[in-house]
């Protein structure tokens, strides 16, 4: 049995509209329009049967013109219709139908764009003509075949291909394939063509996806080369008409595939979308506008939509570090072949990377190599400079945001991270001259600072702390915190957004006796954080162990570790300081803890130390 039936005659398909609901085939009003026969006829390889689709919450009828056998086949396909936008509601999806010069961009742009900004899904459903637009709705009905493929054809991702494709066709493959011929010999479930491109065609090579129609033109409207009987722009047996192509779920990735009616450079007879709507295709993604979508936007088509409800909002949102606006549309709800949601504890395994600021880490990076504080011959400057420079190449939005070379570069950015820090720890412990353990005063006289802040943690001597940040007067210079006391001074200075550090010990030490010193701090993220002492060269005394390595579970974790200071029987008495330092993601922190060493037994204290969490009272 048929999935569709055309009818040429309105009354009827009005009759046939009536009678669809009882299980015969998907009713189309096709009148005069031969080439609609042609999609048909194809489609009937593409589906198999019927579905329900999930509705859209609210339909917007912007055609007052449309037969009442049409709106009747459509209405199940939203909870509630409107026939004016100022009856929308404030929130859930819309459905946009209209035939297409009455989805006029002027009109629908302020629409679309106001939904971006709020995060709410639009669909369309919309055609050349109303025979188009009769042709899409009864499509929306129709059950992709199961074993139907998914497959990507790119003549940009230069990439390897990804997981979740039957079919693969990227940037080189373009160049050695018959495109043309993978295109249209297999019925797809889903397929998605990349490329450069306007509104009427989609290179892919040096074959095209061309929008070109048998419809007429109007009279002295503007078309592309062949429209004044040039020819074409790519070699005619190379031309890949989008109509032809078999596909529930057609993705028509190039600047302006998709413009609507006034925003078009061409005729609708040469526009890509329409053509793409005449042919099987019951949904359509193409491109309002300029679109600058590349391989990350591939993969979240290709796996990350998953379970989205709109894919066409979730393509958008990842395109929103680059393309701020709304750069796809979609025509059609969720197609048959759209993938499933995934099941429960999908993606929850914590990766290496996770939480990692990689802006704060470039910062970092900056002023350890470029700021002048770390000599030509610092033993770090090697590796420092190599994870710069990876760090550089990954951060480029096509591997950072495309699954997954972005888990694999990060999870290698956040290893190597790791082990620098340990590297780190290591020089502080045994070579307390270390130049980088000088950045509070290298760093601090190339700042400026803000205005202080008083903090709601007292220093250990009982007196108020402050804090502020001081500012790099250029880019290399890292930003730092210092923590001031007017009786003990600078006693907290941190990288900004360093893990903070709060330190508990007594405040007397007996010479030839033990100091016990509880190190604290709050992780920025999952993983480890290094902890250590460093003592003034005047001080005869030992840290034990030099080094720990404490291990996160998540951002926001406190952590805490001790350390005892072994203070020699021949040390002089008086005043003298320790510093507890942390270092997590090339963030250091650094605490003066002050204490005196006694001849005779001193007085045990417990107070919080002056590195403590810098927050606003």
């Amino acid at each position: 049995m048929s999935v569709f039936a055309a009818h040429t005659e309105p009354d009827a398909y009005a009759q046939a509209v009536k009678a669809y609901g009882q299980g015969g085939p998907l009713p189309v009003w096709t009148g005069e329009r031969a080439d609609l026969l042609e999609g048909i006829a194809l489609a009937e390889q593409v589906y198999t049967g019927r579905r329900t689709p999930a509705p859209a919450d609210t339909g917007l009828v912007l055609d007052p013109e449309l037969p009442e056998a049409l709106l009747e086949l459509a209405r199940p396909l939203a909870r509630r219709w409107v026939h004016d936008a100022d009856g929308l509601p404030g929130e859930g999806s819309v459905l946009l139908l209209g035939s297409y010069a009455r989805l006029r961009g002027d009109t629908i742009q302020p629409l679309l764009d106001a939904a971006h900004t709020t995060g709410r899904a639009v669909f369309q459903l919309t055609g050349r003509d109303v025979h188009s637009l009769s042709w899409v709705v009864a499509k929306q009905y129709a059950q992709v075949a199961a074993d139907a493929e998914v497959g990507v054809v790119s003549e940009l991702d230069t990439a390897a291909p990804a997981a979740g494709a039957d079919v693969w066709c990227g940037a080189q493959d373009v160049q050695r394939l018959d495109v043309r011929d993978l295109a249209l010999g297999r019925v797809w479930r889903r397929v998605l063509f990349h490329g450069n491109g306007k509104d009427d065609q989609l290179n892919l090579g040096q074959f095209t996806l061309c929008g070109a129609s048998p419809v007429p033109a109007a009279p002295g409207a503007a078309g592309p080369k062949c429209a004044y009987g040039l020819g074409c722009t790519k070699p005619m047996d190379k031309l890949i008409p989008a109509r032809s192509v078999r596909a529930a779920e057609l993705v028509l990735a190039n600047c302006f595939s998709g413009a609507t009616a006034g925003h078009a450079m061409y005729d609708p007879k040469y526009l890509i979308l329409l053509n793409a709507l005449d042919g099987p295709a019951q949904t359509v993604l193409a491109t309002l506008t300029a679109c600058d979508g590349q391989r990350p936007e591939n993969l979240v088509w290709l796996d990350g939509a998953r379970g989205a409800g709109n894919t066409a909002s979730a393509v958008n949102e990842a395109l929103r570090d680059i393309n701020p606006y709304p750069a796809f549309t979609q025509v059609g709800l969720e197609s048959s072949g759209a993938p499933a949601a995934p099941g429960p504890g999908a993606g929850e395994e914590r990766s290496p990377a996770d939480g990692l600021d990689v802006h704060a880490l470039g910062a970092r990076l900056t002023g350890l190599l470029d700021s002048g504080l770390l000599g030509q011959d610092h033993p770090l400057r090697p590796r420092l400079r190599s994870l710069a420079d990876t760090l550089l190449h990954d951060v480029v939005r096509t591997v950072a945001l495309a699954a997954p070379e972005a888990a694999a570069s990060a999870a290698a950015i956040a290893r190597e991270t790791t082990s620098l820090d340990l590297a780190l720890a290591h020089r502080f412990a045994k070579h307390h001259d270390d130049p980088v353990l000088q950045f509070p005063t290298y760093f601090g006289e190339r700042s400026v600072a803000d205005a202080p802040y008083d903090l709601d943690v007292p220093c250990p001597c009982g007196r108020p702390l402050r804090a502020y940040r001081r500012r790099g007067r250029v880019p290399a210079i890292t930003d730092t915190v210092q923590v001031v006391c007017a009786r003990c001074g600078d006693v907290a200075n941190a990288h900004d957004g360093a893990a903070p550090l709060e330190v508990t010990a007594a405040d007397t030490v007996v010479a030839g006796s033990a100091l016990d010193v509880v190190v604290e701090t709050v992780a920025r993220r999952a993983g480890t954080v290094n902890l250590g002492i460093v003592l003034p060269v005047y001080l005869d005394a030992r840290a034990a162990p030099v080094l720990r390595r404490v291990e996160a579970a998540g951002p926001g974790d406190r952590v805490r570790t001790t350390f005892t200071l072994a203070v020699a029987s021949g040390a002089t008495p008086q005043a003298y300081y320790f510093c507890p330092y942390a270092v997590q993601d090339l963030g250091i922190s650094v605490s003066r803890v002050h204490f005196a060493v006694a001849p005779a037994t001193g007085t045990r204290t417990t107070a919080p130390a002056a590195g403590t969490e810098l927050t606003r009272a």
